[in-house]
This record gives structure tokens, sequence and C-alpha cells, in this order.
């Protein structure tokens, strides 16, 4: 019994190692980044555009570094590069709805990225839906003490 416990807790840590390899910190600059993104919902009209800032930290540069203080998503990275990283995801608005996505993100270099991605959104009104698209740009250094 303890070798299989024992076992069990050393492929675990394997396969913690492993995934840790998958993800490298992005090669962007650290500091305030706006962030302009454009979602397209098939049946919902014209595609909605929101642009916001984001404080880019060497913390969270291995993390999705470019969140949205005024929803609450949460992000987990598949896969990352000092280039490219493969995030999924959910995010819950004001109104109730869900939102589960799949992002894209390339750096185009150290003070530009874009990205890509589908969504389905859950709403009263039924299942939808669509895609986004994101540029992010930094424009400084420093953060103001209330950005995230």
């Amino acid at each position: 019994m303890r070798k299989m416990i024992m076992l069990g807790a050393i492929s675990f840590a394997v396969t913690l190692v492993v995934a840790a390899d998958n993800i490298q910190p992005l090669n962007v600059k650290a500091g305030l980044w706006q962030v302009s993104t454009t979602m397209t919902i098939q049946g919902m009209g014209a595609p909605q555009t929101r642009t916001y800032k984001s404080c880019v930290t060497k913390e969270n540069m291995n993390q999705y570094p470019f969140t949205d203080s005024e929803n609450d998503c949460k992000y987990k990275v598949q896969s990352s590069t000092g280039s490219h990283m493969d995030v999924s995801g959910s995010c819950v608005y004001q109104g109730g709805e869900k939102a589960d996505f799949k992002i894209q993100l390339d750096v185009i270099d150290s003070e530009h990225a874009q990205g890509s991605g589908q969504l389905t959104l859950a709403s009263p009104q039924g299942t939808m839906h669509g895609d986004y698209s994101g540029k992010g740009k930094w424009i400084g250094a420093s953060c103001p003490a209330d950005a995230k």
C-alpha cells in the first residue's frame, strides 16, 4: 500500500514538473498596457469593442497578463513560450451571463501583442457562440496605484 501511495505521489510530482515546463513567461515589457478587444457574438448584431488598461508585472508574465479588472474572469494558461500563449477560461458578467473562452495570444515585439479566440456565451436567451480579437500596446513602465 505504501508503495502505491509513493508511486502515485511521484507520478503527480513528475506531471507538475512537465506541466511547468510548458509555461514560460511572455517576452513583453512590464508596466501599463492599453488593451482593445472586439467580441462578435453570432446573432447579436454589431461587434462589441472595449478598451481598458492592464498592469503587467514580472510576477504575472507567466499568467495571462492582460486581465480586465471590470469583469470576473478566471484564466488558465495551457501553454506558453516567450512569444505565444494558449489560454482557456471563463468570465461571469454583471448581467449573470457566463462566457467560456479560448485565446491564442502572440507577442509581436516586447511592446505589442495580439490575440484571437473563440467563446461560448450562456445567457437567459440561450447559448451563443462568437469570436474574440484583441491588441495590446505597452504605454509606460509604471502603473497607477489603482491599476490591476
